[in-house]
């Protein structure tokens, strides 16, 4: 079963013009990373993430943008979120870095996932949410299929999968209460702009398509929930003819296709 844990997070202004949000952290081996990253005071939002693992794959393939950026909340905020595209190969300290230079504040959260044997967007078996969200309304962001690189239709999510949510507001923490059954994460704010976040995570047993926080929230936000596939792939290699059942036997199950290859 795939499982949740917080590897660190930056979150705060920086005295004249901001640069990259960087957290430094040590991954386990064969961890997937997704990183939330947000911003304020940058249209752009964060425009990429980047990693410095020893294992090389943190810049190349690198990361991908999960969906699209929300926006609408605190002085011109944009959230996102990232997924690596290879499992972390090495168990050694890491710079983990969004790129928003330019933003009035904001930062990342790295978030370690571990029991996966999908990597990149495939990963992804859903991903919803909102932007530009009522002041005083619940946030509410509803799961949809992915499609190739893109999200559409409703779909409810699978009881063995792990699913991420996040919120970002203009308020400071404690801004919000997160779903029933789900686990905070992270509650943070800076206050110029005044900028909140709260993510939260449940490993398995969500079976619904809307995430409805437990709480409303004050301010203008977005959100944004996605549900990780923790299946298995099946795969087989293709066996030239006049192979043995037990030559194909050693083949089955090849690591090819969305599976991370080692």
């Amino acid at each position: 079963m795939a499982a949740f844990t917080s590897a660190g997070f930056l979150w705060n202004t920086t005295a004249g013009t901001a640069t990259n949000k960087a957290v430094t952290a040590t991954p386990a081996l064969a961890d997937l990373i997704v990183v939330i990253g947000g911003s304020s005071g940058l249209a752009g939002g964060v425009t990429a993430v980047t990693d410095n693992n020893t294992d090389g794959f943190g810049t190349t393939p690198g990361y991908t943008q999960i969906d699209v950026d929300r926006t609408g909340f605190s002085t011109t905020g944009v959230l996102t979120m990232w997924i690596r595209n290879r499992l972390i190969r090495s168990a050694t300290s890491t710079i983990f870095t969004a790129a928003q230079t330019g933003s009035s504040g904001g930062g990342l959260q790295v978030c370690r996932i571990s029991g996966m044997s999908i990597v990149g967007l495939g990963a992804v078996r859903g991903s919803g949410g909102q932007s530009a969200g009522t002041a005083g309304t619940t946030p509410a962001p509803v799961l949809l299929r992915r499609v190739g690189t893109t999200f559409s239709g409703t779909q409810a999510a699978l009881t063995g999968n792990l699913c991420v949510g996040v919120v970002m507001g203009g308020s400071a923490t404690p801004a919000i209460t997160q779903p029933a059954s789900w686990t905070e994460s992270v509650d943070l704010s800076y206050n110029t702009p005044t900028t909140g976040m709260e993510t939260a995570f449940r490993n398995s047993g969500e079976t619904g398509s809307t995430i409805t926080w437990g709480s409303t929230i004050a301010t203008a936000f977005a959100s944004m929930v996605i549900e990780r596939d923790a299946s298995v792939p099946i795969l087989d290699w293709i066996v030239p003819g006049g192979a043995t059942m037990e030559d194909h036997l050693h083949y089955n199950q090849g690591a090819v296709g969305r599976k991370s290859t080692w």
